[in-house]
């Protein structure tokens, strides 16, 4: 099964309510360590396609740091407009503190 994950961070380089943005086979996911756990969603608001990163996150949601959108981070829902649509969220494997996010579009 962690055939189809690649290492991308480590949870001990992202503090608590901070995101951290990596690039996996050309797409921008968004890592957010939050006090529940850690999760991977885009890393584009899907209200004007401008990266989340630096975002603020409360809880499990995150604020787009530009025009106030909110997103659940356990599974992408739009919370607050103006954004309208979800954002993807990507499987994540956690092995010691290193996280692996799935490869996006691998079965």
């Amino acid at each position: 099964m962690s055939e189809n994950f690649i290492q991308v961070s480590d949870i001990t380089d992202i503090e608590i309510n901070q995101s951290q943005s990596v690039q996996v086979d050309g797409v921008d996911i968004l890592i957010c360590h939050t006090e529940t756990g850690i999760y991977a969603v885009e890393d584009k608001c899907s209200h004007a396609d401008i990266p989340l990163c630096g975002g603020q996150i409360i809880g499990n949601y995150i604020t787009c740091p530009v025009h106030g959108a909110v997103f659940d981070l356990t599974d992408g829902t739009v919370q607050a407009p103006p954004a309208f649509e979800d954002l993807e969220t990507f499987d994540l494997l956690i092995e010691g503190t290193t996280i692996s996010v799935k490869q996006p579009n691998s079965e």
